[in-house]
């Protein structure tokens, strides 16, 4: 985990060095708000497909290339977990993710994203067929990466689709990942899409 956030900083260090050295016109930021529907846990037969929201932050360092930042909240849920021994069931959890790295333009409209996402746990339950149990001490907060693809529809809006594959075990007595799908829709609040034309 370490040394992927460490690669991580230095590749972003790397590109801002770069873009510090070019001729460009001033930043432009940006900032909105997304929606998503997830398709999540997909390393266990899909066992849930959720919707979620939040707001997106970006700083336009060149024509080409932003620093991405999001925030946003959903809700999770695993089908058939065997938490404990002899104890076992739908496992449903609020989430939390703040998602951070650099976005590249790679067409008119077209952007490719990819970073780092931390997600945290809250509210954690496991449903079984005769009761409710609080396992909040059987879960633990995760680390993934992600890629973004994403449309934007002018100033309007913007449609996405990101992989997230987690780095991290969910659960702390099992070596379990998560994945998760989804398509996302980023309606923007400010900030320019335009970009400048190239000579």
């Amino acid at each position: 985990m370490k040394k992927s956030v460490l690669i991580l900083a230095l590749f972003v260090a790397t590109v801002c060095t770069l873009n510090a050295q070019e001729s460009t016109a001033p930043s432009k930021n940006k900032f909105g708000v997304t929606l998503s529907t997830n398709l999540f846990g997909l390393d266990d037969d899909l066992s849930s497909v959720d919707v979620g929201g939040g707001f997106y932050y970006s700083i336009q360092l060149n024509k080409r290339i932003s620093l991405y930042s999001e925030l946003d909240g959903s809700t999770r849920n695993f089908g058939n977990q065997a938490i404990m021994p002899g104890l076992s069931g739908e496992f449903t959890t609020g989430n939390v993710a703040f998602y951070f790295g650099p976005m590249f333009d790679i067409g008119k409209e077209m952007n490719i994203g990819l970073g780092i996402a931390e997600n945290y746990l809250f509210n954690s339950e496991l449903e079984t067929k005769t009761s409710t149990k609080d396992i909040s001490a059987e879960t633990n907060n995760y680390s993934s990466l992600y890629f973004d693809f994403r449309h934007q529809f002018g100033n309007k809006f913007g449609l996405g689709t990101r992989y997230e594959w987690g780095l991290n075990s969910i659960f702390k007595n099992s070596d379990r990942k998560v994945s998760t799908i989804s398509f996302n829709l980023f309606l923007p609040l400010g900030g320019n899409r335009n970009q400048e034309k190239e000579e």
